[in-house]
């Protein structure tokens, strides 16, 4: 290895005669890093900070965006003291008519129903083949000359009233009214629970309030198109304001450009406090111009970083750029050892570089291993994260090793300072260090038990109280239609899901109650279901049951003052061969927006979408799929945070057991001592044990975001344990303390900086390596060294 470093040596000399060559080097690479950073293309969406790939968590997610109005615009008009329906619905109709293309499609105030006497038409023709064993049963409880009888009185009375006459047709086709059976399935269509349809408008039920819901082209995900949806639908409610009617409107675009705005705001607020704190920090502990080269390095580091990303996805995530601050953290930590190391040599030459590149060389690879567990997360925006560090971390090694040698080389040796606390050297007080220390992490580990995983994804979204308190408002009009659970029954082609949702329906009937089950199965069977029901309707009115109904009907109809022959139309409605429901016939019949809400096509395979309520146990009869007689998929937004929080603890284990075997095999390479490994380990221990602590005893819920924590705290914490037995195995000086402290402290600003931010991903990231660093330092400053003495001393 030694043969290795002597590589910096050698490249400290050839550009010791060819400073020229070397600034020429530099410039190139900034000013390509500048090209690259001219076409920037920064993706303030929320993609990043969600699954992909083909995990469970990624599929439900993929799934949980097919939701009806996942991507609708939904729109409630609210009447005031002196509105009356009439006005709310002229308001639905003239709001509805001002929004449109680019940013919306289609705007309905209720369905688009054909003409009564059309669509009772049809409830007559296609009732046969929904009709149910249930429902022909029930249909043979009214075939008795008393419910006869008095059905054709309460014809009787209404031909005589002035709406009658327009009635005739349907009494005539229909006098027991069966179609009543067929009505009663659409309750089963209806995801508003509080609404009603009046005038083909849609309605609360107490008039006060109406509902338009909007399509639009533009993505959720896409955050500039959101901002401009949200303002431009702003702008028109405002054109086209009536009195005494308040108008709101609610969709993911909202929660999206929420997003993009508050990490936009943040990224200004975390870099320019990182930047600024940072080079104070410098100067205060250098107290020298040249502390300017040394801030240097960071600052081009995020550079470099970023067009390095640039070159690989083309377009980089905000919250990677908000991740600046962070990377100017690690990054200063090998200038800073650099630059104390070789501050009191004076006139040096390549060798000192190449004795002091082993730890700083080893401590970036060390840490670039820990980030390198990233690259497994399913989150793209932690992988993004993993490679900017990564390329960030390699371009501060270049910069410590290569050029700021030459940068600082000269400075006036500094006299020693007795400003940085030095360890205990008597055993008494390495006894109470040590002591103190270990009680600590033992209260620790402790409150870290109670440490709780939280995967729901707002926990990481920023949600402004606005839109907090207007869905609540919907919720409470309209119902929970946006936090239902959804039951996707699967197959090769549309007739196979048809089928697996017919089993679907039946096996929820009796366990979830009827008006929680929002599905086509009552409405849209399988073709085979349908043929079923229509030779049990057939078989019911053919032969003898024909004839009983006729005579019955002849003789309460002369009986209630009709004709013998007045409802021959039924009678031919029997005879009449049913017609098969197809989805091209309910849109016909004005379920065009459910159909295309609930049939979803992907590839070469169907899903047909049931809703149903989000519980506990609601979700348990799906727990088994092996248990259930269907092809089907349960998805919901509790179910997906318990996924996220499991696939948490997975992944949180997997990358604590990754990191730590590479720490250790990095440790090993750089000391080949058990005893040193272990001593340079001490700060990453400290560091996650007091992080998890305090998080604990705060009530500080371990997130997505988190993980990336934890990560950190791990690269940071070997950093400083590597420098310290480092340097107190060849002698301790307050050189080494200086530098441990320093870049302990820049860490903390780069972390600090992210406590700042309102977006909560950003936050929480910056107080957990907060919460580790604090642990981290004291322990590399003060117990390292009590071990490494008592140790010595023993």
């Amino acid at each position: 290895m030694g043969s290795f470093y002597t590589i910096f040596s050698r490249v400290f000399e050839f550009f010791q005669h060819r400073r020229i060559f070397l600034y020429a080097i530099i410039a190139l690479v900034m000013a390509l890093s500048a090209f690259a950073l001219k076409s920037i293309k920064l993706s303030e969406d929320v993609s990043p900070l969600l699954p992909d790939g083909a995990s469970d968590a990624a599929i439900d997610f993929r799934l949980l965006q097919q939701a009806p109005f996942m991507q609708k615009v939904v729109i409630n008009l609210k009447a005031g003291p002196g509105v009356d329906r009439k006005a709310l619905m002229e308001a639905q109709d003239t709001l509805a008519g001002a929004l449109k293309m680019p940013y919306y499609r289609r705007v309905i105030a209720g369905p688009e129903m054909p003409a009564p006497d059309e669509f009772l038409s049809w409830v007559l023709k296609s009732g046969p083949s929904l009709m149910t064993d249930k429902d022909v049963e029930r249909t043979r409880g009214l075939l008795t000359p008393e419910n006869v009888d008095s059905r054709l009185r309460e014809i009787r009375v209404t031909l005589n009233s002035p709406e009658g006459w327009v009635m005739k047709p349907l009494f005539q086709a229909d006098p027991l009214q069966f179609h009543l059976l067929i009505l009663e399935k659409l309750r089963h269509m209806n995801m508003f629970k509080g609404m009603v349809l009046k005038e083909n408008h849609f309605i609360s039920a107490d008039d006060k309030n109406g509902l338009l819901i909007a399509e639009t082209p533009i993505k959720i995900t896409d955050a500039l198109g959101a901002k401009h949806l949200i303002d431009y639908t702003r702008g028109v409610i405002d054109a086209h304001r009536t009195p005494g009617i308040a108008v709101s409107f609610l969709s993911g675009h909202s929660y999206t450009s929420a997003n993009a705005e508050t990490i936009k705001e943040d990224l200004f607020v975390i870099l320019t406090c990182a930047s600024l704190t940072i080079l104070l920090l410098l100067f205060l502990f250098m107290r020298n111009w040249r502390a300017i080269f040394v801030f240097l390095v960071p600052t081009s580091v995020v550079c470099i970083a970023t067009a390095g990303v640039l070159c690989v996805y083309h377009t980089i995530s905000a919250v990677t750029i908000a991740f600046g601050s962070v990377l100017m953290g690690i990054a200063d930590d090998y200038p800073i050892f650099t630059y104390f190391s070789l501050r009191d040599m004076g006139d040096y030459k390549g060798e000192a570089v190449a004795r002091i590149s082993r730890p700083v060389l080893l401590s970036g690879v060390t840490t670039m291993a820990t980030f390198s567990a990233l690259f497994f997360s399913e989150l793209p925006g932690q992988r993004q994260i993993a490679f900017f560090s990564i390329i960030g971390i390699i371009a501060s090694l270049i910069f410590s090793l290569v050029i700021l040698p030459h940068f600082i080389r000269g400075l006036p040796p500094r006299r020693r300072s007795s400003a940085i606390p030095v360890p205990a050297t008597k055993a008494f007080g390495r006894g109470i260090i040590i002591a103190g220390w270990l009680l600590l992490m033992v209260l620790c580990l402790w409150q870290g038990s109670r440490l709780k995983f939280n995967g729901d994804m707002r926990a990481v979204s920023m949600i402004p109280k606005s839109l907090s308190v207007m869905e609540e408002q919907l919720k409470q009009t309209w119902g929970d239609f946006r936090g239902l659970a959804m039951v996707f029954a699967e197959g090769a082609d549309l007739e196979s899901a048809l089928k697996n949702n017919d089993r679907l329906f039946s096996y929820l009937k009796g366990k979830v109650p009827d008006e929680g089950i929002i599905s086509l199965a009552p409405l849209l069977p399988s073709a085979g279901t349908q043929e079923a029901n229509r030779r049990r309707w057939e078989a019911q009115w053919s032969g003898a049951n024909r004839n009983m109904v006729k005579r019955l009907l002849e003789q309460e109809s002369v009986k209630t003052g009709f004709t013998p022959q007045a409802f021959e139309p039924f009678l031919e409605t029997l005879k009449a061969t049913p017609v098969e429901v197809t989805p091209e016939g309910l849109r016909k019949a004005g379920f065009a927006d459910v159909i295309d809400s609930m049939i979803v096509r992907e590839g070469p395979n169907w899903r047909v979408l049931t809703l149903v309520p989000d519980t506990p146990e609601v979700a348990a009869l799906f727990e088994n799929r092996a248990n259930t007689p269907f092809v089907h998929r349960f998805v919901s937004n509790s179910r997906f945070n318990e996924t996220i929080s499991k696939a948490m603890v997975k992944n949180f284990v997997s990358y604590i057991i990754a990191a730590s075997i590479v720490i250790l095999v990095f440790l090993s390479l750089v000391f080949r001592s058990w005893s040193k490994v272990l001593y340079a380990a001490v700060p990453v221990a400290a560091g996650l044990i007091f992080m998890f602590g305090a998080m604990g005893w705060r009530g500080i819920e371990f997130n997505l975001f988190n993980i990336i924590a934890t990560i950190l705290v791990i690269g940071l914490s070997v950093d400083l344990g590597i420098f310290m037995v480092s340097r107190i195995s060849q002698g301790n000086d307050d050189n080494t303390n200086m530098a441990v402290l320093l870049g302990g402290l820049t860490s903390l600003v780069g972390m600090g900086a992210l406590t700042l931010a309102r977006h909560p991903a950003l936050y929480s990231i910056g107080i957990s390596v907060l919460l580790g660093m604090c642990g981290a330092i004291p322990s590399a400053l003060f117990v390292v060294p009590a071990f490494y003495r008592s140790r010595k001393m023993g």
